[in-house]
């Protein structure tokens, strides 16, 4: 297996490696409580809180949001390109469900192993770049 050409290469993909993790953090903190309090407790100095409003304010931390942002924007971006669709599957499969490597992907997408590598490294250039690590990749 040859070295990553950049030092960015392996923070990106691990950017990419996060992504359903910093999603499902993001959905928990935007998420309310819809259970009553009854531990007859008071609430404190405020009085009672709209947890509606707690939600819509609490975020993941920045670097975070950046990051899942960034992957966000890759997918859209891979969607409209040829083979969107496919594309996607082979990230998901490589990345996030951890059961191919790229060359399995792509035998069990019916695709070259030189059409999925390429795949894969325009996946995470345009990761790089919307993450603003990368400025000349036009996809």
């Amino acid at each position: 297996m040859s070295k990553p050409r950049y030092d960015w290469w392996p923070y990106v993909k691990g950017m990419i490696r996060r992504y359903p993790e910093l999603s499902a953090r993001e959905a928990e903190l935007h998420s309310t409580s819809v259970s009553p309090d009854l531990s007859g407790m008071p609430k404190g100095k405020g009085g009672a809180s709209d947890p509606t409003a707690n939600a819509a304010l609490r975020q993941l931390p920045e670097v975070n949001r950046r990051e899942l942002e960034a992957v966000r924007q890759a997918l859209e971006q891979t969607r409209r390109l040829p083979h969107g669709e496919d594309r996607i599957k082979l990230i998901r499969m490589v990345f996030w469900a951890k059961t191919h490597t790229v060359w399995g992907a792509a035998a069990k997408l019916g695709i070259s192993e030189r059409t999925a590598m390429g795949w894969h490294g325009d996946f995470i250039r345009l990761v790089a770049k919307n993450f603003g690590l990368l400025d000349d990749f036009a996809s």
